[in-house]
């Protein structure tokens, strides 16, 4: 069976970024997968010749689905250039899967929106889950408590028979960009995110919901009980990926970033 993991960023290479792409190299080595970086690719724009605005950068998440260089790859796994393999793991992410799209949920945030300060909240999933009922015809997944599940695109794992069914079955990105802001959607419901959210959602597809210790977050957040943005850390004894979202985590040097991921949270060099 032939792997491949893929990373991508648009932006300064910071030493951060440089130290995922470091960290996954060598996980894909350790795994005998292949591993690709590439930076500044401008994909959807230079091969795709489309434009989708503020995130048609985001939308470079989808290049080896699309791509036909990637043809020859049985399994491949999409992640996000802020996230990382804990030290010395030797677990093979692709013996864990067994569909044709693989994703994790953020079981946090359906809760965390009832509350937030931000402007991606409760009110707004609801207006997504009425979008996704009257435009595609389903009732998008929720959890135990009947909010509306978050999925996210940062770590993503595709089947050779997922990615022939993505390019013949999904929305042209333009389409559901469009379809999106047409229907009074805030554009965060537009972005990468949204779009496999919404196509794993509201296509058949086989898809399987990975174990979150596959994308364990550490991230930034505030609320109406707490105004004052914190660090809270998803991280579990089992974490393989952690995924540093939170302010500043870009910035950071390769010793600070990778303690983040290795070490308890008391014997961090780093708060928000």
């Amino acid at each position: 069976m032939k792997t491949a993991i893929y990373q991508y960023y648009d932006g300064p290479l910071t030493e951060s970024i440089q130290a995922s792409v470091k960290n996954i190299k060598s996980y894909a080595e350790t795994i005998g997968a292949d591993h690709t970086f590439e930076h500044n690719p401008n994909w959807v724009i230079n091969d795709l010749k489309m434009n989708l605005g503020y995130y048609t950068k985001h939308y470079g998440a989808f290049k080896p689905v699309y791509d036909s260089r990637w043809d020859k790859y049985d399994k491949i796994l999409f992640l996000d250039a802020d996230i990382f393999a804990v030290d010395n793991l030797q677990e093979n992410i692709f013996e864990h899967f067994h569909a044709d799209f693989g994703i994790c949920d953020e079981p946090f945030q359906p809760k965390q929106r009832t509350i937030t300060t931000g402007k991606i909240t409760y009110e707004e999933d609801e207006k997504f889950a009425k979008f996704m009922k009257n435009v595609y015809g389903v009732d998008i997944p929720r959890n135990e408590e009947g909010l509306v599940k978050e999925f996210n695109s940062g770590m993503v794992l595709y089947s050779k028979k997922g990615r022939l069914q993505a390019q013949t079955e999904f929305d042209k990105f333009p389409d559901y960009v469009r379809k999106v802001l047409q229907n009074g959607i805030i554009d965060f419901y537009a972005s990468d995110q949204g779009f496999i959210r919404a196509m794993i959602s509201g296509k058949k597809v086989n898809v399987q919901y990975m174990n979150n210790n596959w994308n364990s977050y550490v991230h930034g957040t505030r609320d109406i009980y707490q105004p004052k943005r914190r660090i809270v850390d998803h991280r579990t004894k089992d974490t393989k990926f952690v995924h540093c979202q939170f302010p500043g985590s870009k910035d950071l040097d390769e010793q600070t970033i990778l303690g983040i991921v290795n070490l308890p949270r008391e014997k961090w060099r780093y708060d928000i």
